[in-house]
């Protein structure tokens, strides 16, 4: 039987962290003393075939970690209401803009880097004023201020062969710590932690780490895009429509931020779509975390030429519902861009609507073409069709004469160019 020692970020064995978007996540569960499952470790895995992962940069393992448990899957659908335990490295705890939201249902933990505890304990403080619930290893606790550390935590992890005194057990719980006893193998192992007055357990014997398969097959992100996002948004006044141009040039971005934006964490349970009322919606604050935990994780660009495609086929069906007061222009946008978005992260259509939580109006216009919005995007599919088959000499016929659709199809490519330019040069 394999050794319990599995911790967040880093193992015995296992692979660094790889350049690539295979790697993935794995939860470890945490049970009451009733053997009721409360909560989960998160583990970074550099692959999911691996079974445990070492890693050379634990802040890089941290956010990838963190991107895919909080924004690709979201933490409704990964756990429930139970609490999600995410160990952090000294670079995360001293950046408080990376710290995750919610804070209701996160236990922050320490990653053991050798960094004394007492020498972290204004980062500690103001993870706990945020809201964070806050988990200390016991023996690095005894290592520090005992007093002042027992009373920053929430739970006190500990193995039972630290042969830690019952006397400062008790002192543990009387400063209203919880303790999570860990490596538990087997029903002795689990009866002894419970007399040791351990309310939280954990350990092989209730169940090993379970890989959690990424929800999209890429994470092809846009770094220049991410970066000047990252400038923008920590500017003294803030500008929401530069913020939305610059997230519509990153697929992968997008498609986090509308995720967000729809969780029942923001109780968003009509579904929606449209960016800008997304990100009005999570906050510049939120959008700060989430867009420094993105990049950090971030794997490579998107190719420029599909994305060009996408924005133009996008701000034409925007022109296109333009002239209609039933229709909204940004769900118009994000009905054009989202038709691509398949291509654009290398994933089923199918499955990205799934993950997505659109309008059933957007959701229809692209499955099946069916509704207004539906009819505007093949518009604007068709005639960027004709185009390309016009520009290499097999249309077999000149272009439709209608005015409005080359009006709105050369403004769109006109505003999209510049759009990319402005962002490249700027």
């Amino acid at each position: 039987m394999p050794s319990s020692s599995d911790t967040p970020l880093a193992s015995a064995t296992g692979t660094d962290v790889s350049p690539d978007d295979s790697y993935c996540i794995a939860l470890q569960p945490i049970c009451d003393a009733d053997f009721q499952h409360v909560g989960d470790e998160l583990l970074y895995r550099a692959s999911a075939s691996d079974a445990s992962a070492t890693v050379s940069d634990p802040l890089l393992a941290t956010a990838r970690a963190s991107s895919m448990a909080i924004y690709e899957i979201g933490l409704d659908k990964l756990i429930g209401d139970r609490l999600l335990f995410l160990k952090v490295s000294r670079e995360w705890l001293e950046r408080p803009e990376l710290l995750p939201f919610p804070a209701d249902n996160v236990v922050i933990e320490v990653l053991d880097d050798g960094t004394p505890l007492d020498d972290l304990s204004n980062a500690l403080a103001l993870i706990k004023q945020r809201g964070y619930r806050l988990a200390l290893d016991a023996t690095a606790v005894l290592q520090g201020d005992v007093d002042t550390l027992s009373g920053m935590a929430d739970i006190i992890k500990l193995r039972l062969d630290e042969g830690i005194d019952p006397a400062r057990l008790a002192a543990f719980r009387d400063a209203g710590c919880q303790l999570l006893a860990q490596r538990l193998e087997t029903r002795d192992d689990v009866e002894t932690a419970r007399q040791a007055g351990c309310a939280l357990l954990q350990g092989f014997f209730f169940a090993q780490p379970s890989n959690v398969a990424p929800p999209t097959a890429s994470r092809r992100s846009n770094p220049s895009i991410q970066i000047k996002l990252i400038r923008e948004l920590y500017r003294d006044m803030v500008n929401i429509d530069r913020l939305a141009d610059m997230i519509a040039q990153d697929p992968h971005l997008y498609l986090i931020v509308i995720k967000r934006g729809n969780s029942s964490y923001y109780a968003q349970s009509g579904g929606g779509g449209s960016l800008r009322r997304s990100l009005q919606v999570l906050g510049i604050n939120e959008l700060r975390t989430l867009v420094a935990t993105v990049m950090l994780a971030q794997n490579g660009p998107v190719s420029r030429l599909t994305l060009k495609h996408a924005l133009t086929r996008a701000t034409m069906c925007k022109h296109l519902a333009a002239p209609f007061p039933q229709l909204d222009p940004e769900d118009a946008f994000t009905t054009g861009l989202f038709s691509l978005m398949d291509t654009m992260l290398g994933v089923d259509m199918l499955d990205l609507l799934n993950e997505v939580e659109l309008s059933a109006a957007i959701t229809a216009a692209i499955g099946d073409g069916s509704g207004q919005l539906g009819a505007i995007l093949i518009i604007a599919r068709d005639y960027q069709s004709f185009i390309a088959l016009d520009e290499a000499g097999q249309a077999g016929q000149t272009l439709p004469a209608n005015a409005q659709l080359r009006a709105a199809y050369l403004n769109a490519v006109q505003e999209t160019q510049a759009l990319m330019n402005s962002l490249q040069e700027s």
